[in-house]
């Protein structure tokens, strides 16, 4: 009945059951020291029991005031990695590709949640937030670009199959590509070539087995003049096939236009914007964005506009969903 979504797939060495994926979600369950917790463990494993393909955790830190709540996952110190290698063996254990999503929150930060300072490459306020950003320094940045090549370290000696990086949805990396966020004038702003610098920074240490498994979350649009679109990311999509991504999910907006966005965006277009980033790279896409059935996710692998499909409000509703729609 689902011919297509029921295939396995190859990213790069690694062989995915079949084209579904549990789209990226914290559902907010660590210790307050960031690391993972039975509850955690639970929940991503009983998805891979039922039948997933991939399963994505997302929303990880790497630094100390990079998460978004006190209850965040995070990544990258020692006391982190028992807890990430047990639930990398839950997933995988019950036959879904296993994937670790790493990110900063940056400017978007709120101190009330998180109870850290909130950074950014320029001074900005989230309008529903109110908080300024603090301006990081080149010491601070690069103490960053550091936390970022630990805890992917970190992931690939724990097993994860997959490690994606978050650029989109306006978190830190993100606010350094997009001259929206980016007012800087050193060796981190002005120019596309600067703006990119960090993530250069990050992935040049890596070892190639390691940057085998990388793979990233990007923008389709920011919905802001100045921000980062499709045809805006296409060197930066290049720079990413050069090192050799396994996979990309593409999404769309910050938290500044997140209202403008649901106004605008109606069911698909999210998937258009796969299709679109399809059109600049042979690297496989992830489409996602309100697939509510695996009907839908057929239909969106059968008109190409990407590779496989990921749900996530779908699958907090009914974990079982898969299972039960590959069963019938």
């Amino acid at each position: 009945m689902f011919k297509i979504s029921q295939s396995p797939i190859k990213l790069n060495n690694i062989t995915i059951r079949n084209r579904t994926v549990s789209s990226p979600v914290s559902i907010n369950m660590a210790n307050t020291d960031g690391t993972v917790t039975k509850n955690i463990i639970s929940y991503f494993s009983n998805l891979a029991a039922n039948d997933l393909g991939m399963v994505t955790v997302g929303a990880t830190s790497v630094s100390e005031e990079g998460g978004d709540t006190c209850n965040g996952m995070h990544a990258g110190e020692k006391k982190h990695f028992n807890g990430l290698k047990k639930l990398c063996e839950g997933i995988k254990n019950n036959g879904a590709a296993a994937t670790l999503q790493l990110f900063h929150v940056g400017a978007q930060g709120n101190t009330e949640y998180s109870k850290q300072r909130v950074v950014g490459p320029s001074k900005y306020i989230v309008p529903d937030i109110g908080i300024e950003a603090e301006i990081l320094s080149i010491d601070e940045i690069k103490r960053i670009e550091n936390d970022f090549i630990k805890a992917i370290n970190q992931a690939y000696q724990a097993g994860y199959d997959f490690i994606e990086l978050h650029l989109a949805h306006g978190y830190l990396l993100h606010e350094f590509f997009s001259p929206h966020t980016n007012k800087r004038k050193d060796e981190y702003g002005g120019s596309e070539e600067n703006r990119f610098r960090i993530i250069k920074n990050i992935l040049k240490p890596l070892d190639v087995k390691i940057k085998n498994k990388l793979a990233a979350r990007l923008t389709g649009d920011d919905f802001t003049p100045e921000g980062l679109n499709i045809s805006k990311i296409k060197n930066l999509v290049k720079f990413l096939d050069e090192n050799n991504f396994s996979y990309y999910t593409v999404t769309a907006g910050i938290y500044e236009t997140a209202k403008q966005k649901y106004i605008k965006m109606k069911k698909g277009s999210y998937w258009d914007y796969s299709a679109e980033l399809k059109k600049i790279t042979k690297t496989p896409v992830i489409a996602q964005g309100n697939i509510t059935s695996i009907e839908e996710g057929e239909k969106i692998l059968s008109e190409k506009k990407g590779d496989l499909f990921g749900m996530c409000q779908a699958l907090i509703a009914d974990p079982e969903l898969v299972k039960k729609s590959f069963n019938k």
